[in-house]
């Protein structure tokens, strides 16, 4: 758990990447899938954050110019872009689906900027599109029936990380989501019920599960991984 904590705690000067063309044609908002847990789905107050109808412009807001929207965006996509893609990784434990889902949301992020960008949290917006993403991807369908997942770590790795990855991937999905969310993108169980359409109990119960279960997994992972770097 540790080294999530550590993460999370890290700042941002991740490595950047070059920007993206940002000009491209996007297919229209698809709603999340509903939670496959009962309970009833939590209330959401009309200026909740990230919301899914952020409109083109803000009609009331002053008009930002486009040079200065491309470059406010651009210094976003440059200073986010690598983190956000270690916390999808982290969810998705599918290093191709985890730049999709990030290079997706910043393109829907893009045709909204004059208002996402001016939002308390333009980063978690972001977050949340690629995360609802990943959830109703068609890989992770395929990934329930263990068609394409994702190939163990390459050697190289340093071993607590190849520790967390492992315990990482015995979790069912919306427990992972749910470790990867409070420990790397620091969010509250009340964001996470939103971007997850669950309820506070039902997130807080797989929070709770998914700490048993990643303590359980890295006690047996990381003595054998840290034997084996050592030998």
């Amino acid at each position: 758990m540790s080294a999530l904590v550590e993460h999370r705690a890290g700042s941002d000067d991740d490595g950047s990447v070059a920007a993206r063309d940002t000009d491209v044609a996007l297919a229209d908002d698809a709603h999340p899938a509903p939670d496959e847990e009962s309970g009833p789905r939590p209330a959401v107050a009309q200026d909740a954050w990230p919301p899914d109808d952020v409109p083109e412009s803000g009609a009331d807001e002053e008009p930002v110019a486009p040079i200065d929207l491309r470059i406010d965006f651009g210094a976003h996509f440059e200073s986010h872009y690598q983190r956000l893609v270690a916390q999808l990784y982290a969810i998705t434990l599918d290093a191709g689906q985890a730049h999709e889902a990030v290079q997706d949301a910043y393109a829907r992020a893009w045709r909204r900027w004059a208002t996402v960008g001016r939002g308390p949290d333009p980063a978690a917006w972001v977050r949340s599109v690629a995360v609802r993403t990943t959830i109703r991807s068609w890989r992770t369908v395929l990934g329930r029936f263990g068609i394409g997942r994702s190939r163990p770590e390459r050697d190289g790795i340093d071993p607590r990380t190849a520790a967390m990855l492992s315990a990482l991937r015995r979790l069912p999905a919306p427990e992972r989501r749910a470790i990867v969310l409070t420990y790397m993108a620091g969010s509250s169980i009340e964001e996470i019920a939103v971007v997850e359409q669950a309820s506070y109990n039902t997130v807080q119960a797989r929070l709770s599960r998914g700490r048993r279960l990643i303590t359980e997994n890295l006690a047996d992972d990381l003595p054998a991984v840290l034997g084996k770097a050592a030998t």
